[in-house]
């Protein structure tokens, strides 16, 4: 059983904040990032070939602020055909303080480009090594048990349903390595890049009647890549609200290639209302509230895989 291991030290800079007056969701995922590679750099057998990070879980325990130094604890959790799997925290280095935990499933590429299964070879070691997920880590709103995948609807019922989020566009170069290929760090521009689709969504900070000035801070999530596009390849985002509670909306989106009529990526997330002048939760407005339950898919929710 492997323990803990310090794979990644940071700290955050003034370009890393973000309307929210924090280090923005990106960077967190950047952090965990390069906890992947040193974990993989020194796993006997992986070698050093291309791999893909194809489903990638993420729950925010605290915001970090600017001028924090940052350092990322990694160890493995379990593998089989579909992957490696592997755990990553984001905390404060002075006082330890948890910003972040990470579940990431790693596949390696063929030369193809395509994802390939672990070897038999690999599954052994990585069970030798592995530990179980830390009980701090386990998942809130979003289920690690579902396949956001397997639950997306077809691009026609999202079309039927009218739950466009952005309008068709081509992948950019910006998003594409030097042979066009899809920079896997850029996954989650697959559900927000492009040009809105539909009803504004009115702006990022908005003064509430009681003095508050209401954001939305990511608390959770997560992103299951099918296939990466290729530059020039056509896409649209289509996003719902299968879930509402009292201080967090829970929603999922799907970007689909919509020449061939496929799935590309589904991407879950849990948002927070959050009030940035006292820094803390609050209840979500209810104008905001009927707007949500108005457009309510709760059938849409990603399913068990059993």
């Amino acid at each position: 059983m492997s323990e803990l291991a310090t794979t990644h030290e940071s700290t955050v800079t003034e370009d890393q904040i973000d309307h929210l007056g924090h280090m923005n969701v990106r960077y967190y995922a950047e952090n965990a990032r390069a906890g992947t590679r040193a974990l993989l750099g020194d796993l006997p057998g992986w070698g050093r070939g291309p791999f893909v990070v194809h489903d990638v879980y993420t729950r925010h325990h605290r915001e970090q602020m600017l001028g924090t130094a940052l350092v990322v604890r990694s160890a493995i959790l379990g593998a089989d055909t579909d992957g490696l799997m592997l755990h990553h925290e984001l905390a404060a280095r002075d006082s330890g303080v948890l910003a972040a935990t990470f579940v990431h499933r790693v596949s390696p590429l063929d030369e193809g480009g395509e994802r390939a299964p672990l070897s038999a070879r690999l599954i052994a070691v990585a069970a030798d090594l592995a530990m179980p997920a830390p009980p701090y880590a386990a998942a809130r709103t979003i289920s690690l048990d579902a396949d956001i995948v397997a639950s997306s609807p077809s691009l026609g019922d999202a079309l039927a349903r009218g739950l466009a989020v952005r309008r068709e566009r081509l992948v950019t170069a910006e998003e594409c390595d030097a042979e066009g290929r899809y920079n896997p760090a850029m996954a989650p521009m697959l559900v927000w890049g492009g040009e809105p689709e539909g009803r504004d969504t009115g702006p990022w900070l908005e003064e509430m009647p009681g003095g508050e000035l209401m954001g939305w801070a990511s608390m959770e999530t997560r992103i299951q890549t099918r296939r990466l596009p290729l530059l020039g390849e056509r896409v649209q985002s289509f996003g719902a609200t299968v879930a509402i509670h009292d201080k967090v909306t829970h929603r999922v989106h799907w970007c689909f290639d919509v020449d061939r009529r496929e799935l590309v990526a589904a991407f879950e997330i849990v948002n927070m209302a959050f009030d940035t002048r006292a820094r803390r939760p609050m209840s979500i407005p209810d104008t905001h509230r009927r707007r949500e339950l108005a457009a309510l898919q709760p059938d849409l929710a990603p399913r068990s895989r059993t």
